[in-house]
């Protein structure tokens, strides 16, 4: 039971995972209207983002092409904060980068790649 999380966090994990997914698109777009303008095929990335829940943190995974997984952020499911990751079990915890139950907090710091 202790890796069960309420309501609220799981529909704000979710608006978090497509901030995460639409920054991927904006970068795949760029990518592909640059490889077009350079007459460059590219080869179709699989990009893809899990839940990982502990008992004090979700880990939020990346998944790419070739099933190459990598920690993008944790957040801290009593209080909803986003901390970077310093390692792959854990996170960095100097400052939060912002709380998934504000959009606003993270909206400009979340990058396909990790949170800044």
């Amino acid at each position: 039971m202790k890796n069960r999380v309420n309501d609220d966090l799981a529909i704000a994990l979710i608006t978090y995972k497509d901030a995460i997914l639409a920054d991927y698109a904006r970068f795949t777009k760029d990518l592909t209207d640059w490889a077009e303008s350079e007459d460059i095929v590219l080869n179709e990335d699989k990009f893809g983002i899990e839940f990982e829940f502990g008992s004090k943190y979700v880990k939020i995974v990346e998944i790419s092409s070739g099933g190459h997984r990598s920690v993008h952020s944790f957040v801290e499911k009593s209080d909803g904060n986003i901390w970077r990751a310093a390692s792959w079990k854990a996170p960095a915890r100097n400052f939060p980068r912002g709380n998934v139950y504000i959009t606003s907090s993270y909206e400009k710091r979340v990058q396909w790649t990790g949170i800044c």
